[in-house]
This record gives structure tokens, C-alpha cells and sequence, in this order.
């Protein structure tokens, strides 16, 4: 480490960006207590997790379905997307994605992942925050499956407004025709079990956009996996 690290470490040493505990090196930038202390929803073994299933139920023809977290106001889960995608650490996202992946491996979920797309982001907001919340959990789950992950594919055509306070009705209408295809890329899906990823599902509204346009394609199959669920 140089000099520069050495004094920067000093004086802005790494914090947790869960409860803003210092924290080594290794465990950057969640401490192992906050790890131990996730809010996972499901349970093992991974069928009896049911509850993304039924939502989409008659909506979509999913393989699997995955949410990770309990969202509360003020919950651990908030802290750490509010560090994903406000506080400039994109790091959070590729360790949480990688402990997505270590926890969908030990509790039953054997199906092998082909490909994974995260929900995009439009250009406008991705050089604003100059990186996809979104693509970095497909990185850390592509880096725990040894699989691939790719943000060119799916597309956000046209900026939409944000959703946060928007209830189900308008959160449709928003995301409305706003997402597509690479036209030249989106044949790398073909024959694929394709797992579609974004960061929090509130309404479903933006992932079942997404994942209808995707299993018009000739894939094998589709999964969703979501972060949190509020």
C-alpha cells in the first residue's frame, strides 16, 4: 500500500455502509456482523420460497424467482441500496450479487444460469451516476456462477420518470414502452436459461416490462431475482 493510501486510510478510514462500523480490508464494504445479520427471505430449501412465483403468476413463465432481502424504512436493506445508489459505492451491489449467488447455490437452486441482464438504466441517469446499480449485482452473481453478465442487450429507450412515490397503477403506465432490445445482440438469448436482475421490486411493474419483452425471444427459459422486495 503507498504512503498516500497509508495516510488516506487514516484519515477517512473504510466504514461499513450498513452501520458505518470501521471495517478491514477484507471485509470492505459490509462488516461481517451486518452480513450475518441480512434480512433474507428465503428459506432452504429454495422451492419453499414462493412468494415472487405467485406474484407473477398468470403474468409471466418464470423458471424461478428470487427475492433476497426484506425492505423496511430504515432497515439495514435500505442502508445498503442507499450506499448502492446514492453513496457512490457501486462495490455493494458485486458483494451482495456474489452473496445472492453463494446462498441460491447452498439452498437448492440448481438450475444452471446462461446469461445474466440486468434492468438498464437510460443513458441520461447511467452518466449521472456513472454506473447501473443493477449491473453491478448481475456482476456479482456472474462472478459466483462463473457465468456471464451483460448490460447491452436490454435497453432502456426512453427516460421515465422516477417511481419511488408512484403507486402500482402509475408505476405501469410509467414504465409503459420505455424498454427494448438490442436488435443486433439480443440473439446471444437464444436456447439460454436467462436470469433478469434488478434491485428492489416494489409493484413488479419494471422487471414484468422487461421480462416480456425477453421471453418473446427463442430462450429456454427465464428467472428473475430481485435484491429486496418491499
Amino acid at each position: 500500500m503507498s504512503l498516500v493510501s497509508d495516510v488516506s486510510e487514516l484519515i477517512y478510514p473504510r466504514q461499513c455502509v450498513c452501520c458505518s462500523d470501521p471495517v478491514s480490508v477484507s471485509e470492505d464494504p459490509i462488516c461481517y456482523g451486518c452480513r450475518q445479520d441480512l434480512p433474507i427471505l428465503f428459506p432452504k430449501p429454495y422451492q419453499d420460497n414462493e412468494f415472487l412465483m405467485k406474484r407473477f403468476a398468470g403474468l409471466l413463465p418464470l423458471r424461478n424467482a428470487i427475492g433476497f432481502l426484506r425492505f423496511t424504512k430504515g432497515g439495514s436493506t435500505q442502508r445498503l441500496l442507499h450506499g448502492l445508489k446514492y453513496g457512490k459505492r457501486p462495490e455493494v451491489g458485486i458483494v451482495l450479487g456474489h452473496i445472492l449467488a453463494e446462498e441460491m447455490r447452498s439452498k437448492g437452486f440448481g438450475a444452471p444460469i446462461d446469461l445474466i441482464l440486468p434492468i438498464p438504466l437510460h443513458r441520461k441517469k447511467l452518466k449521472k451516476r456513472g454506473y447501473n446499480q443493477a449491473m453491478k449485482i448481475a456482476e456479482g452473481l456472474a462472478a459466483g456462477f462463473g457465468t456471464n453478465a451483460s448490460d447491452q442487450i436490454l435497453i432502456r429507450t426512453t427516460a421515465s420518470e422516477s417511481q419511488t412515490k408512484k403507486g402500482r397503477l402509475q408505476r405501469i403506465l410509467n414504465v409503459g414502452e420505455v424498454f427494448g432490445l438490442h436488435p443486433q445482440l439480443k440473439s446471444e438469448m437464444a436456447g439460454k436459461h436467462i436470469l433478469l436482475v434488478d434491485d428492489v421490486i416494489t409493484t413488479g411493474s419494471t422487471i414484468e416490462a422487461c421480462a416480456k419483452l425477453i421471453i418473446e425471444e427463442p430462450i429456454a427459459s427465464l428467472s428473475i431475482a430481485a435484491l429486496a422486495l418491499a
